[in-house]
């Protein structure tokens, strides 16, 4: 668990909320440009397509096909004009001759063959016949609408237009009498359409590579922005905790090196002076301030050593009365404390006994750096592992820190000020240890009510 100052919380936030506007941003942009890719691709194959039609429509590909239903048109329309058909002959007409046509299309218009992997769909429509009566100067409309004159797909949808044309009757044998007079002319129009099915799926097939490399691009520059808010952060927390173990080991080894200095200088002042009493009190002083500052030293160096884990030692099964005479030393260097130590008749203790006092030692001073003066230390059998826990009455831990209180050199109270002494280690040794025995290390605590550290050291 990462604790880091609100401040830069602060700063944090603004940078993550400024990396997200800018990928958001960036999603935007490459969006619209693929987009834009998309409508261009689809733009020049709509290009392409028109021009291949185009170019088979004026090679004489389809010529006979056409002068099929330009005769039969012509002649209905004579028919018309003498009374022997109606409008709706016409569409018989067509329809009867339009499959025909359409199975001849189905030789020169390959599905395929058009334009790449496009699946082309091309029709001919009449869309209106006009006849004109020159003596009434009247006309007459004989179709209006849009009806297949032949197509390679009946199936065919979302018809694009390629090109129409108009064909107008009058150099037509039939639109004159017998006297050469004009009985009436005529005007077709027809349009050519297309349609592709397989339309966005070729497009977007084709600019697959594009699509991929974009997507790729895009999860690169999250992951860049994720791993530089990352490493920021790491960095803030390194330099904090190496700030703050500087202010904290300052700070300790103050009051061991203030003493030190006043007892050699009652020492070598007043040498002379000093009865036996003070004498051995003074080098008394002297020994205790030598054991913390070796103490100290031994931590950090551990804590360097611990660093790539700690292994199981000297394995064996620890005496009940083992464990209670660590527990009553402790005890009467700290008078003022009740500990109560409870152990399960039953329970087999195997571990290295160093490891075990380690554990038990850390777990007591914390109870009573941070106010305890009620712990009550209890052991049980958990299977064939054992189950230590140690209860106090201290001023509990926040739910907030409760996650990083096994981290190195992490403490609840930071800055170069503290109520408690200690480095920070103590849980972090803890750890290690319960990770090298494979066993498992938790805490319930809640503010003003106390802690409870249960530890359980599975069989071995």
């Amino acid at each position: 668990m990462l604790i880091i100052p609100w401040q830069m919380k602060q700063k944090i936030s603004l940078l993550i909320a400024g990396c997200i506007l800018t990928v958001i941003a960036l999603a935007f942009i490459q969006g619209y440009f693929i987009y834009n890719t998309y409508l261009l691709r689809a733009r020049n194959a709509d290009g392409a397509i028109t021009q291949k039609l185009l170019k088979l429509e004026t090679t004489g590909k389809l010529d006979s096909i056409n002068t099929v239903w330009m005769k039969n048109t012509s002649l209905f329309i004579d028919r018309y004009k003498k009374n022997e058909a109606g409008k709706k002959d016409y569409v018989k007409l067509i329809n009867k001759i339009s499959d025909s046509l359409s199975a001849i299309v189905e030789k020169h218009i390959s599905k395929k063959g058009i334009y790449g992997n496009y699946d082309v769909s091309y029709a001919n429509y009449v869309t209106s016949i006009i006849v004109h009566d020159p003596k009434t100067a009247k006309n007459d409309t004989l179709f209006n609408g849009k009806m297949a004159l032949y197509s390679n797909n009946a199936q065919a949808d979302e018809e694009t237009q390629a090109s129409q044309s108009t064909w107008r009757s009058d150099t037509s044998e039939f639109m004159r009498d017998t006297t050469n007079q004009k009985i009436y002319n005529f005007e077709v129009v027809s349009k050519r359409f297309y349609s592709i099915p397989n339309w966005k799926k070729e497009v977007l097939l084709k600019m697959s590579g594009l699509l991929i490399f974009s997507v790729l691009l895009f999860i690169f520059v999250v992951l860049l922005f994720y791993l530089s808010i990352k490493s920021l952060i790491t960095q803030k927390k390194n330099a904090d905790i190496k700030a703050d173990f500087i202010n904290n080991i300052t700070h300790e080894f103050q009051t061991p090196l203030a003493a030190l200095d006043i007892a050699v200088k009652t020492l070598t002042r007043k040498e002379g002076e000093l009865d036996a009493q003070s004498y051995r009190n003074t080098l008394a002083i002297i020994d205790r301030q030598n054991q913390r500052m070796q103490k100290l030293f031994s931590q950090v160096t551990q804590a360097s050593v611990a660093a790539t884990g700690t292994e199981a030692g000297n394995i064996r099964i620890v005496e009940h009365n083992e464990v209670a005479g660590t527990v009553n030393d402790f005890s009467l260097s700290h008078p003022g404390v009740s500990i109560n130590c409870v152990i399960n008749d039953g329970a087999v203790i195997k571990i290295d006994p160093f490891h075990l006092n380690t554990i038990l030692l850390n777990l007591l001073d914390n109870a009573v750096k941070y106010g305890a003066d009620s712990i009550i230390v209890s052991i049980e059998g958990k299977g064939q592992g054992f189950e230590l826990s140690v209860k106090d009455n201290g001023k509990g831990i926040a739910a907030k820190e409760q996650a990083a209180i096994f981290e190195k050199f992490y403490r609840a109270e930071k800055g170069n000020i503290h109520n408690t002494k200690g480095l920070g280690l103590g849980l972090y040794y803890i750890q290690q240890i319960v990770n090298a025995y494979k066993g498992t290390v938790k805490v319930e605590s809640s503010e003003g009510k106390g802690s409870v550290f249960t530890i359980i050291i599975p069989a071995l």
